[in-house]
């Protein structure tokens, strides 16, 4: 099972991986940023498998985007980021950490 959280932007998102079989040290710690063109969805989908958890949080492109991959993966889920009070609360907001918590909170 793969768990992957996703922190969508105009351009470009940021993925943070998660396995259940690996453990959580920062050296296990799998992060890609991909681009919103042909080349940077194809490798994202070439990281996709049918058993993958995804959490996105919730942008006004939220919705497109999810329709490009949903059907390659198990469940999509997407996070009203007023609700996931850990990202919006976390003093240093970059790409990396809110893909992080987003997909910490999904693998909990």
């Amino acid at each position: 099972m793969q768990f992957i959280g996703i922190d969508l932007h105009t351009n470009r998102f940021t993925c943070r991986y998660r396995d259940e079989r690996r453990s959580d040290r920062p050296e296990d710690r799998v992060m890609k940023t991909f681009d919103l063109h042909v080349e940077g969805l194809a490798a994202f989908y070439a990281t996709l498998t049918e058993d993958t958890y995804v959490l996105v949080a919730a942008t006004i492109t939220t919705f497109s985007f999810i329709r490009l991959f949903k059907d390659r993966v198990k469940e999509v889920i997407i996070g009203n980021t007023y609700q996931l009070k850990q990202i919006s609360l976390a003093r240093n907001n970059t790409d990396k950490i809110d893909a992080d918590k987003l997909c910490q909170a999904l693998k909990a």
